[in-house]
C-alpha cells in the first residue's frame, strides 16, 4: 500500500510542484537550505503549536521540494543532502511523537504507552530500512512507509485539535498497529533477500 501510494502521487505531485522548484533554482534556494527550514521549523511546530497540525503540516510540506530541487538543479543530488534530509526527517518525526506525548504526559492520559510504542516502531521501520540499505540490500515498501504515517499522525493530531472526540486514539492505536506491521514485513524483505 505504502509504495503504491508514493508511486501514484508523485507524478501529479511532481507536475503541480513544477513551477515552484523552477523558481526556487532560478532563486539559487538549495535542497539543503530547504530541507534544513522544513525539518527544524516542523520540530519547532510540532513541539511549540502541538494539537494545532497546520503549523506542523506547512514545514512538513517543504519535504516535496528538496528532493525536487536537488534533482532539478545542476548540482543534483549529493551525499551530504541525502544524508541531511534524511537526519532532519527522523528529527522531525521524533518532534511530532514528543509535542503529543508532553502533551499527554500533561494530562496523565491513558495514551501515553501507546504513543511510546508507535513512536519506536515508527523509529524501527525507518531504521530497518536504512540498516538494510546499509548493507546493500534494497528495502522499500511495507504497509505504512513515512509519508502514510505522517498522515495518519497529522490527521489525528488535527482532529484532535477540532475537539472530535477518541481521534487521537483511534490515530495512535492504528499507527502503533500499523507500524508494528511494516517493520515486520520489511524485515521478511531483508530476511528474503539474503536467504
Amino acid at each position: 500500500m505504502g509504495i503504491m501510494l508514493q508511486r501514484s502521487l508523485r507524478d501529479p505531485v511532481a507536475k503541480i510542484i513544477a513551477p515552484l522548484v523552477k523558481t526556487l533554482i532560478k532563486m539559487r534556494v538549495s535542497a539543503n537550505l530547504i530541507s534544513t527550514i522544513g525539518g527544524l521549523g516542523s520540530v519547532i511546530a510540532a513541539l511549540y503549536f502541538f494539537p494545532k497540525v497546520i503549523w506542523v503540516a506547512g514545514f512538513v510540506l517543504f519535504d516535496l521540494f528538496d528532493g525536487a530541487v536537488a534533482r532539478a538543479s545542476n548540482k543534483g543530488v549529493s551525499k551530504w543532502g541525502a544524508l541531511l534530509d534524511s537526519t532532519l526527517d527522523r528529527v522531525s518525526d521524533a518532534a511530532i511523537f514528543i509535542g503529543a506525548l508532553f502533551y499527554f504526559i500533561d494530562k496523565s492520559d491513558r495514551l501515553v504507552p501507546v504513543l511510546l510504542v508507535t513512536t519506536c516502531a515508527s523509529f524501527m521501520v525507518s531504521y530497518i530500512k536504512a540498516r538494510a540499505e546499509s548493507l546493500g540490500i534494497e528495502c522499500n515498501g511495507g504497509l505504512a512507509e513515512r509519508s502514510e504515517r505522517l498522515i495518519i499522525a497529522l490527521a489525528a493530531y488535527g482532529l484532535h485539535g477540532l475537539d472530535v472526540e477518541y481521534a487521537m486514539a483511534v490515530g495512535i492505536w492504528s499507527l502503533a498497529v500499523i507500524s508494528i506491521f511494516t517493520m515486520a514485513q520489511r524485515m521478511m524483505i531483508v530476511y528474503k533477500a539474503v536467504k
